[in-house]
């Protein structure tokens, strides 16, 4: 298959979605990684634009997949202003190929970034993919009003999925990772297995 998925800032694929995509990943398909937030300055100190672009290499050196990142437009300050029109619409279009199973945000996640991510990309993900997936992430799922529809098994890609956490040193500490993990257990409890992650299938064209 041919996989892309779509995030809002660096960090959000890995903790959502990475042991997923490693375990496709092994399996032989196709992933591609879209950002449609440019790293930039932030108002946290300890990430200015190079810390971010660091992290985000050495996270992608490890999982070696494919990343397209969106020129955002920049406010005054130079922090990203991701807008939700149909100009912002029409660029990340020339980013997204025509592919078996999109991932996106979830419309639920209390981010502005996330939603207006989901909601510039679902109207060009349902012409140019069988399947769309949104991902139910550490931590603005605990605000969702939907439930997943799909778990599915990391138990053996959970330590390369923590490796790819530890990049994000400037940000994701060692207690967020063990948030993370027991929510991943959670997800693994309902599954019958040790971890697991979760999504809604949104549409399956099969």
């Amino acid at each position: 298959m041919k996989i892309q998925v779509i995030s809002p800032h660096p960090d959000d694929l890995e903790i959502s979605c990475s042991g997923t995509l490693l375990s496709l990943q092994q399996q032989g398909h196709d992933i591609t990684s879209i950002i449609t937030v440019c790293p930039s300055e932030e108002s946290n100190p300890s990430r200015n634009r190079k810390t971010v672009e660091t992290e985000l290499a050495e996270s992608y050196k490890i999982s070696s997949w494919p990343l397209k990142i969106f020129n955002t437009d920049l406010h005054p300050d130079g922090r990203p202003n991701l807008k939700y029109d149909n100009v912002t619409m029409t660029r990340l279009s020339e980013l997204i190929e025509y592919s078996d199973l999109i991932i996106l945000p979830n419309p639920n996640d209390y981010h502005q970034d996330h939603a207006n991510t989901y909601h510039l990309c679902f109207p060009l993900a349902l012409k140019r993919c069988r399947a769309i997936w949104t991902v139910h992430s550490w931590p603005y799922c605990y605000h969702h009003n939907t439930k997943p529809n799909l778990l599915r098994d990391i138990t053996p890609q959970w330590d390369k999925k923590k490796q790819l956490l530890e990049c994000y040193s400037s940000y994701i500490t060692s207690t967020h990772i063990d948030q993370i993990k027991r929510l991943n257990q959670v997800w693994g409890d309902q599954n019958q297995c040790e971890l697991a992650e979760a999504f809604t299938v949104v549409i399956d064209r099969g």
